[in-house]
């Protein structure tokens, strides 16, 4: 018995025409014909009987039927299988990342997803949030990474992680040495912030705005121009106060180059969010990384 024979069995049954069932697999009636009598000599039972035109299954036939499609879907399941893990193997994912992504966990993802699928390649995109936003509307990348919950009815968004923003200042610095600092007194600092509608930016400015306390950055940093670290070497420079990500600045403050600022009345997080385009069908490598993202866990 092979699977070429449970096949032409399979199509026969539910044509229950040897004619209609060689066209549709392109093969010659008479060999139709041929394969379902040597499996019912192989057998030893009859697995059709002829009513009119038409040819009806018998008992045997039903029951063979029945193990032959559950046989024949699983066979379709390690092919389908087989095809992914071949398409893992090797090929290209265009993914996209905030600055606090790039900045903080995804380059370590993807350094850790390319050790696991050493033909891969991934082109990692760094843009605000609203530029990728777009990207991944116009098709240009398959997953982002994104500092809000995406907006477009289009984008399907799925919380990551969450990042605690923090004060930072050089360690000598004044308010460095304090227990605390109030939000008063961080509001006639120098603050250091990136220009435009990052998410960092956003979210400290609508607190000092909630506590009724200006917030006029005594430096704006254009993102376009300046790299991930701009800030962290502006404030370690003595240039000023920044805000940043806990997760980003960890082993600059171990190293003693920065200290992040107790400020009670900044405790402020912001969610990452997975998201790609509704309508877009994900490849297996694409579905792989995503899942790979979900799992991913600090090391």
């Amino acid at each position: 018995m092979t699977l070429h024979q449970l096949e032409v069995f399979g199509t026969v049954a539910k044509l229950r025409s040897f004619t209609q069932a060689g066209e549709k697999l392109h093969i010659a009636q008479p060999a139709v014909s041929g394969l379902i009598r040597s499996l019912e000599q192989e057998l030893g039972v009859k697995l059709f009987e002829r009513l009119g035109n038409r040819y009806h299954l018998t008992n045997a036939g039903e029951e063979l039927l029945h193990h032959a499609e559950e046989m024949l879907a699983k066979v379709e399941a390690i092919k389908e299988r087989m095809d992914e893990i071949k398409g893992l193997k090797k090929g290209k994912i265009s993914v996209g990342g905030s600055t606090l992504a790039v900045a903080s966990v995804l380059p370590v993802v993807v350094q850790r997803f390319k050790k696991e699928h050493v033909g891969v390649e991934v082109i990692l995109t760094t843009q605000r949030s609203e530029t990728l936003h777009q990207k991944l509307l116009d098709g240009e990348l398959d997953v982002a990474i994104l500092g809000r919950a995406p907006h477009s009815p289009n984008l399907v968004g799925e919380p990551f992680r969450d990042e605690e923003v923090v004060v930072i200042a050089p360690p000598k610095h004044p308010l460095a040495m304090k227990r605390s600092v109030s939000l008063e007194l961080l509001a006639k600092e120098p603050l250091i912030v990136y220009r435009g509608g990052t998410t960092i930016r956003g979210i400290v400015e609508r607190r000092f705005a909630e506590k009724g306390l200006p917030f006029a950055p005594f430096l704006e940093i254009n993102l376009q121009w300046g790299n991930r670290d701009a800030i962290k070497n502006v404030v370690v420079n003595g240039l000023g106060i920044g805000f940043t990500s806990k997760f980003y600045v960890g082993s600059d403050v171990k190293a003693g180059r920065l200290k992040v600022l107790r400020v009670p009345e900044l405790k402020l997080k912001r969610t990452m969010y997975i998201a790609v385009h509704r309508n877009r069908q994900s490849s297996p490598l694409v579905r792989t990384f995503i899942d790979f993202l979900r799992h991913y866990k600090e090391q």
